[in-house]
C-alpha cells in the first residue's frame, strides 16, 4: 500500500492557499512522496488560471471593497469563486494514480475519487460525458463554473465544483472545489459579465442534500475515497 503524507490546513488566505498548493507540488518532486491536502478558505476568494488576466473577468475595485480575495493559481482553466466549500489538492506519480507513463492525461481514472465521493452521500454523480446531451452543451468559459468540459462532475445534469491540473515529467498535480453552498449574489456583483442561466445549470451539495453534514465529516469521506480509490495509507501531518 501506497504511503502519502495527509494535510488537512484548515482555513487559509487566497494567496497562502495558492503558495501552499505550488509549495506541496515542488516538494513532491523532490522527494516524491505523495501528499493529499484538504482546506478552506479564510474570507470569499477567486482564483484565476496562470496565463488569465483576472481584470478581464473581475471587477476588481468590488472584490477589494467587499474584501474578497485574489489569487493566481499554478493550473490552468477559469476564474473559480471559492467560499463556502471544501477544497483538496494532492501531489504524487503517475504511477500512483495507476496512470500508465505513456498516457498524457486520464482524468476518469483519477477523478473516480471524486465520484466515489459523492456517491458516499447518496448522490448520483457522474462524468458531463456520459449525458446524451452532453455535445450540445460541451463548451469552454473564461468563468470555470459556465464551462461545459466533458469530464465535469454532474449531478442530476448539473455541474458540481470544479478541478485543474498541473504537470511535471511523470508527476501530477490536481487541486479542485467541492462546493457546499453557493452566495450566487455576492459571486454575480463582482464578475465582468455574469451568466444569467448559471444558477440553473451549477449545484453545491446544500442543492442536493436534505441535510448537510460537517465539513470535517465531508473531509473524512473524501479522504477514504482517496486512499480506496488509490490504495493509500496516510501519515497525517502540520505541514507540508
Amino acid at each position: 500500500m501506497k504511503q502519502f503524507r495527509l494535510i488537512r490546513s484548515g482555513a487559509l488566505g487566497a494567496s497562502e492557499n495558492m503558495a501552499l498548493d505550488e509549495e506541496i507540488f515542488k516538494r513532491y518532486l523532490k522527494d516524491g512522496e505523495g501528499t493529499l491536502r484538504l482546506y478552506r478558505w479564510r474570507k470569499p476568494s477567486f482564483t484565476y488560471g496562470f496565463s488569465q488576466d483576472p481584470s478581464e473577468q473581475l471587477d476588481l475595485g468590488a472584490c477589494a471593497s467587499q474584501g474578497v480575495e485574489i489569487a493566481k493559481r499554478i493550473t490552468g482553466g477559469g476564474i473559480l469563486f471559492h467560499d463556502d466549500e471544501i477544497t483538496y489538492s494532492f501531489a504524487c506519480g503517475k504511477s500512483d494514480l495507476g496512470e500508465a507513463p505513456g498516457v498524457l492525461v486520464e482524468y476518469r481514472n483519477i477523478c473516480r475519487f471524486l465520484i466515489g465521493f459523492y456517491r458516499s452521500l447518496g448522490l448520483d454523480a457522474s462524468f458531463a460525458l456520459e449525458a446524451e446531451s452532453f455535445k450540445k452543451r460541451s463548451a469552454p468559459h473564461e468563468l470555470c463554473s459556465a464551462s461545459h468540459e466533458k469530464y465535469d462532475i454532474v449531478i442530476g445534469g448539473r455541474k458540481i465544483g470544479g478541478n485543474a491540473q498541473k504537470r511535471g515529467r511523470q508527476a501530477v498535480f490536481q487541486h479542485g472545489s467541492i462546493p457546499c453552498g453557493i452566495n450566487w449574489s455576492l459571486m454575480s456583483g463582482l464578475l465582468q459579465s455574469f451568466p444569467a442561466h448559471l444558477p440553473e445549470t451549477v449545484t453545491c451539495l446544500a442543492g442536493e442534500l436534505k441535510e448537510l453534514p460537517v465539513k470535517e465529516d465531508l473531509e473524512d469521506k473524501l479522504i477514504d475515497s482517496f486512499a480506496s480509490s488509490f490504495g493509500v495509507k496516510f501519515t497525517e501531518s502540520r505541514f507540508c
